[in-house]
């Protein structure tokens, strides 16, 4: 990390506290419908595009899984939540995103979700204007952990991986951006790191205050 000069988000778990949402979503329909394990199948899928999602649920659960009807349902759950309470932003968020804009570093978001989910959760957090690129899991043909979408980011931004720092939560969203050649930064969510994962990162903080203090350091 001799010289960063941008910086690449993922959105779900690291600027919002939106996993939770959804982890909560399908342990009320796992509950209800009696389907073992979908706790930790559901964190299997973090960090996946909705097209891999998919195919991890129909391999562990069948061909037959009503995927479409779960997804709507959970959609729906999710939507309610923020309706009721807001978009849920995670502790230093706004902080180092005001960092970065007055340091002028160059700033991209690489999310698994679909771009126009992805540009209305910004939007209802008014975080949109930070970012100069912002990549959706539609957008590319591989998700992470392929490297695909933090090299598309890097291209987008004209940055070389080599001096972009990603922010990530997620073992896929760590190799994904390891495998890109960008400096993976981690901020753990709901997925505990194992070995792998911490020895790609090159720095491992709590929260996004922590972070925003080393960028701060470093610029």
């Amino acid at each position: 990390m001799k010289k960063i000069t941008a910086v690449v988000f993922d959105m779900d778990g690291v600027l919002f506290d939106t996993e939770r949402m959804f982890l909560d979503a399908w342990r009320i329909i796992g509950g209800r419908e009696g389907i073992d394990g979908i706790e930790d199948t559901a964190v299997k899928c973090i960090g996946l595009s909705v097209t891999d999602t998919e195919a991890m649920l129909r391999k562990t659960y069948g061909e037959d899984f009503p995927i479409a009807e779960y997804h709507r349902e959970i959609g729906e759950i999710v939507s309610r939540r923020i309706n009721e309470k807001g978009m849920p932003v995670k502790k230093g968020a706004y902080e180092i995103l005001d960092m970065l804009k007055e340091l002028r570093c160059r700033v991209g978001l690489a999310s698994s979700t679909a771009y126009e989910k992805v540009c209305a959760h910004l939007d209802r957090a008014d975080m949109r204007k930070y970012f100069s690129v912002v990549i959706g899991g539609d957008m590319i043909a591989h998700s992470k952990p392929d490297p695909e979408i933090y090299l598309t980011a890097c291209r987008e931004l004209g940055c070389p991986p080599q001096e972009t720092a990603a922010v990530e939560d997620s073992r896929n969203g760590i190799i994904s951006a390891y495998r890109a050649g960008l400096a993976p930064i981690l901020v753990p969510d709901l997925v505990v790191p194992d070995g792998e994962m911490l020895s790609m990162a090159v720095r491992r903080f709590d929260d996004l205050t922590q972070t925003a203090e080393f960028f701060r350091n470093m610029f």
